[in-house]
């Protein structure tokens, strides 16, 4: 039996599991369009309002499934729309197909409207992209295309999909799945087991270690055998902001995102007094190492660092033990070297907390007194506090770049796993609106929070359609400052407060725009209402957007740690 190259996808697709497409219809994809209303009850095609916003919500389905995203668009324009967000999900190392169609391979070099080097335009952004110039080769190509975003370091790959390849037959036999790939991590592998005993030696040895989880840790799902690493030496854990959920953020060993942006002050006061660092699938970058002042690069502590990655290991600092393996796994493996030690060890419990006891109640108390303050604009810290009240334990929250990542990397307390996307490849403005679509397809009993900036809501607002046309019950909240704060906020202190190009207009009635697109639309603008507008909404059974009057980074600035060091010395 032979069936059309469109069809084969769409059957290789069901054999992988995929249970939605999202995408945007063009010329040269009505074949494969025509293979999904067949396959429809089987896999669900979910029309986007532009494919930039359909590359999230994939993005955003794959984070939280732990399955490939996949997304589609046409060729040309189509195709350009869509590289933001599969460059985002690749950088973050999250597993994302996009399938593009293109203009007839039989017609190329001739200028037809909308031809494009598709392979050129998405080489820098994926982890793998081809061209299918064969019918008979698809099988292989989709059963790489799902190896690739899987295995490894996962990341985004991309198909070109000639239209008159589309049309062209396939025998069926060759359209199988490779099962290994349905999920994520796929193949998973174990660091040397030397490597394992001389780490978990010099853990033993060390005084004051700290563990720094980032993204990594949480794809590979590693955070029962982070916890339980933790509890055995009493080591404290801080997480990059991608890392967050790689131990539960109400554990009393954990001190929370560390480094740059959104970091507590007491765990980057920790991280500084260690005389050993276990990177855990942390890429040791310039935000979580606050540009690599935190350690030095030329630093003196201990340095263990584990990725699946190679070329991670001792990249940006000398690395006394590097575990190139899963995180998962090297973390388990490194657990039963330790506990085989501590056996036959008298080594005393650690306190080690006890040195930023202080600190902690301070910090918190700021939190607090900020929270509780009743002014006009609202503070941010009030909505992330009556938010992290209300919500139950099984919710899902999603912040865009921009006021709304520090504020949710500070002081949002995550539970074990990934309850928190914070998109950090590239911090694309626009992601949470469609984020929160693909995170409630794909945990449709969890409850689904996206929070964003007012310049976020004008790249992504158009999804706002697709939420209220699927009815889906998720809660949208807004950081309404009328100006792109984070640049605002860098011209105030870096260019003497000369302000240009960042303010909005304040009389934009967004909540009217939302209602336009038939959620419900809420506007806050006084303190004494946040609570009552959250609860309606989580507790509601339609999409709802709720337009938060809240103060710009200007006036309260963020957990930031370059801000912070401008206003503390005067230094620019």
């Amino acid at each position: 039996m032979r069936l059309k190259v469109s069809q084969a996808i769409v059957e290789m697709l069901k054999q992988y599991g995929v249970r939605y497409v999202f995408g945007v219809p063009g010329d040269t994809g009505l074949a494969l369009y025509e293979a999904f209303r067949q396959a429809k009850g089987e896999i669900e095609h979910v029309l986007a309002r532009d494919e930039r916003s359909a590359s999230f919500m994939a993005d955003a389905y794959a984070r939280i499934s732990f399955r490939p995203g996949v997304c589609e668009g046409p060729s040309g324009a189509g195709a350009t729309y869509l590289v933001p967000g599969v460059a985002e999900a690749n950088a973050s190392s999250i597993p994302l197909i996009a399938l593009t169609t293109d203009t007839p391979l039989s017609e190329e070099g001739r200028n037809v409207l909308t031809a494009l080097d598709q392979q050129a335009l998405f080489a820098p952004v994926t982890k793998w992209c081809t061209v299918v110039k064969q019918a008979d080769r698809i099988p292989d190509i989709m059963r790489k295309a799902f190896r690739v975003a899987t295995s490894g370091r996962p990341g985004a790959v991309q198909i070109t999909l000639p239209m008159d390849i589309l049309d062209e037959g396939v025998e069926a036999p060759l359209l199988h799945a490779e099962e290994a790939c349905r999920t994520y991590p796929a193949y998973r592998t174990r660091p040397d087991p030397a490597a394992v005993q001389k780490a978990a030696e010099l853990l033993l040895q060390a005084e004051s270690p700290v563990i720094v989880a980032g993204g990594g840790a949480v794809t590979s799902q590693a955070w029962p055998e982070i916890t339980a690493l933790a509890e055995a030496l009493d080591i404290p854990v801080g997480t990059s902001i991608t890392g967050k959920g790689s131990i539960s953020e109400a554990h009393p060993l954990s001190v929370g995102v560390v480094g740059g942006n959104g970091a507590r002050a007491y765990g980057n006061a920790l991280l500084e007094s260690a005389d050993l660092i276990l990177y855990i699938g942390c890429k040791t970058d310039s935000v979580t190492t606050v540009d690599w002042t935190l350690p030095p690069l030329s630093t003196s502590k201990t340095i263990i660092h584990v990725d699946v990655d190679p070329i991670e290991i001792g990249n940006n600092y000398p690395t006394a033990v590097g575990l190139v393996g899963d995180a998962k796994l090297a973390v388990a493996d490194l657990l039963q070297a330790v506990r085989e030690r501590l056996e036959k060890s008298t080594r005393p419990r650690r306190a080690p907390l006890e040195s930023i006891a202080d600190q902690i109640v301070t910090w918190w108390a700021d939190f607090e007194e900020k929270a509780g303050m009743e002014c006009t604009p609202i503070k941010p810290q009030q909505v992330i506090k009556e938010l992290a009240e209300l919500l139950p334990a099984d919710s899902i929250v999603i912040a865009d770049a921009g006021t709304p990542t520090p504020f949710t990397a500070a002081y949002f307390r995550s539970q074990a796993g990934r309850r928190v996307i914070i998109p950090r490849g590239y911090g694309g403005l626009g992601y949470a609106i469609p984020a929160v679509l693909g995170a409630k397809l794909a945990a449709p009993q969890s409850t689904v929070v996206g929070l964003m900036g007012d310049g976020s809501f004008g790249m992504s607002s158009n999804e706002l359609e697709t939420l209220g046309r699927l009815g889906l019950p998720v809660t949208l909240i807004q950081f309404n400052n009328s100006c792109f704060g984070w640049i605002k906020v860098s011209q105030k202190l870096y260019h003497e407060g000369q302000y240009y190009g960042v303010d909005f207009s304040s009389d934009t009635d967004h909540a009217a725009i939302a209602r336009g697109f038939g959620l419900r639309g809420v506007r806050v603008e006084y303190p004494q209402d946040v609570r009552a507008a959250l609860r309606e909404a989580l507790a509601g059974e339609q999409p709802t957007f709720i337009d938060v009057i809240t103060q710009s980074e200007v006036t309260e600035l963020p957990p930031v740690e370059k801000w912070w060091r401008v206003v503390a010395d005067g230094t620019k």
